[in-house]
């Protein structure tokens, strides 16, 4: 069955305020609004690439906020979202992001190689 992968990067929904610290609500809000864009269709999936960012700007109660804005989204149980982070200490973090989605009943998986991540998303 065909589907998409979205592929969202930092620069898509990360956002900052006057002061360069992270504006947590509007980048929760730009990256609810880009899955709620994929929830529309069920054979979407999401890839988001955080290779960019120099270290994670998010904690984990950050993470855990996140995750109930994608569920408010529409994430759906057919959706899949992973994770793609450049070394493993920033992986450790994006499990803490897949352990809360999870719970939450999604199919979500962080990673570090691009092409695992990709043929998990085909599966």
């Amino acid at each position: 069955m065909p589907f998409d992968i979205r592929v969202v990067t930092t620069r898509d929904f990360l956002r900052a305020s006057r002061t360069g610290e992270l504006d947590l609500e509007a980048s929760r809000k730009l990256l609810a609004d880009i899955v709620r864009d994929c929830g529309q269709n069920v054979h979407h999936h999401v890839l988001i690439d955080w290779r960019q960012t120099n270290e994670s700007p998010l904690t984990i109660s950050d993470l855990f906020e996140v995750v109930a804005d994608l569920e408010g989204a529409g994430l759906q149980p057919g959706h899949k979202v992973a994770s793609l982070h450049r070394t493993e200490d920033e992986l450790n973090l994006g499990r803490y992001f897949e352990t809360f989605a999870v719970a939450h009943g999604f199919a979500f998986r962080s990673f570090t190689d691009p092409s695992t991540a990709l043929d998990w998303l085909e599966e």
